[in-house]
């Protein structure tokens, strides 16, 4: 029997469909007049500098080139290169975490550990969550979690909602935050010509106070199915849940002496590139802690030999360093699980492998900041921009440009993609409104971090709902209130950010 399968809408490619907005810019070089502005020392445009020059119109070529000259960089463009290698760095840091084990065994131990409290249990793993969020940006793998937590989410009575909820509530809150997010922040910092470390200590407030609430809203979810089951939206699946997925919690295991101690390279690794990145003489011009350890060992004889005399202290760093850190660390975990140097380098170039593709999304998408540039109409852009939303009071400029990049979100989820198509734009457009580079990123993220909670186009929310046999429209049924009670404490940080950064 012959079954006409119906024709499902497939969205583009995110390659096709940067390369088609890379053709659409180059066709607004023909049409938008050609502009300048004068700069400060800073090299931030100065607001009301603005002149009409010849344009430069772009063809055909200018747009096979412009990602060319983005990965290598030019007198106008520094080289992404730095930033796809750390993406790819960082795809061979999580790929020897995943070899050796000790993250999927940590993660269960916990659930394990806190199942008999079920409010401690949903605020241990909401944090988890929210750490693999805003370290590493977790998003696709969210099902592999969601599967792990779901057998003992069930077994206390509650529903799958819940396990949903801990997953994608906690990862994208995390990556809201992303303190160090190099998917995100990480990017968007490198196109906007910041250090990662600008806003770090405003994003780790947020961190905790987007964590605070949604562990609190999904306790409070888990409380009301607890005492009444037949209001859960996966109520009529109760049985055949319990049978699928309750008896798959697999035996008991515990890390190992090697595992345990690669657990705790994982966690140091984040620590010292948290440390690293805070601007610790901008806090306070007295830290110079750093900073005199690292002028110590660059001219001590011994240390200076050994590791060179061009150490960078922590406050200071950048992609290099960081590139740096993830090389040693990836290689030390291997060492620790006792691969041998062949295993080690094979599971290091297939981690860098995974994520060629979005290594490549950035300079792709930043040719859109070359050929306007090259066209000369970045600046007529801006000025029609400062004319209407730079004008704005900041705090309506920025609710506006969250609700533009909610937008902006929903089509192009993939954080790499959407700030490297954005960022270039977006950033220097703040700075008429007085609101900073480091402002106009937690923006963006706040977006991401919202739109993925909710957006048939986030990755997380298709995959996961599917596992667990979660409709789609049972999910917005089930998370809409909750959903749209986070927004609310978005705004509100959007609005502190203003005053406190």
């Amino acid at each position: 029997m012959n079954v006409e399968k119906k024709k499902k809408f497939k969205s583009p490619n995110t390659y096709v469909i940067i390369f088609f907005v890379l053709i659409f810019v180059a066709l607004l070089t023909w049409i938008i007049p050609g502009g300048k502005y004068t700069y400060d020392n800073s090299g931030r445009a100065i607001a009301n500098s603005y002149q009409q020059i010849k344009a430069n119109r772009q063809g055909l070529w200018d747009v096979i080139m412009a990602p060319i000259i983005c990965m290598v960089g030019n007198k106008e463009v520094s080289g992404a290169i730095t930033i796809s290698l750390n993406v790819m760095l960082f795809g061979s840091f999580l790929e020897m975490m995943d070899a050796s084990g000790a993250i999927n065994i940590a993660l269960k131990n916990v659930a394990k550990k806190y199942q008999s409290n079920y409010y401690v249990l949903i605020t241990v793993l909401t944090f988890l969550m929210g750490i693999f969020g805003t370290a590493q940006g977790a998003y696709e793998e969210g099902f592999v979690y969601l599967l792990m937590f779901l057998p003992i989410v069930l077994s206390l009575g509650l529903d799958s909602i819940v396990a949903l909820m801990i997953v994608i509530l906690g990862t994208q809150a995390g990556c809201a935050a992303s303190i160090v997010n190099q998917f995100s922040t990480g990017i968007a910092s490198g196109i906007a010509g910041i250090s990662l470390g600008e806003g770090i200590i405003f994003r780790t407030l947020t961190f905790i106070v987007l964590l605070s609430f949604c562990s609190s809203i999904i306790c409070l979810y888990a409380k009301h199915v607890k005492e009444n089951p037949e209001k859960s939206v996966q109520f009529f699946r109760r049985k055949e849940d319990l049978e699928e997925f309750a008896g798959t919690t697999g035996d008991d295991q515990t890390l190992d002496k090697r595992q345990r101690k690669v657990f705790t390279v994982f966690i140091l690794t984040f620590l010292i590139m948290i440390l690293s990145l805070i601007p610790w003489t901008s806090l306070n011009k007295n830290w110079t802690f750093f900073e005199s350890i690292t002028n110590w060992a660059n001219h001590n004889m011994i240390l200076g030999t050994l590791l060179g005399s061009n150490l960078v202290p922590f406050g200071e760093w950048y992609f290099n360093e960081i590139n740096g850190l993830l090389i040693i660390m990836t290689i030390l975990s291997g060492y620790i699980m006792g691969f041998n140097i062949d295993k080690t380098i094979s599971i290091f170039i297939k981690g860098a492998a995974s994520l060629v593709s979005t290594a490549f999304i950035v300079p792709l998408a930043r040719g859109i900041q070359v050929l306007m540039t090259n066209g000369s109409i970045t600046a007529t852009v801006l000025n029609a921009t400062e004319k209407t939303l730079g004008s704005l009071p900041p705090i309506v400029f920025v609710l506006v440009c969250f609700l533009v990049y909610i937008l902006l979100a929903v089509f192009i989820p993939s954080s790499t993609g959407l700030a490297a198509a954005t960022i270039s734009i977006m950033a220097p457009l703040g700075t008429f409104a007085h609101i900073s580079e480091a402002n106009m990123i937690i923006i963006y993220n706040f977006a991401l971090g919202f739109v993925k909670l909710l957006a048939p186009t986030s990755i997380i929310v298709m995959t996961c709902t599917q596992a667990v046999h979660v409709g789609y429209g049972a999910w917005l049924k089930a998370i809409w209130k909750y959903a749209f009670a986070y927004l609310g404490v978005l705004v509100i940080m959007l609005i502190l950010s203003i005053f406190m950064m």
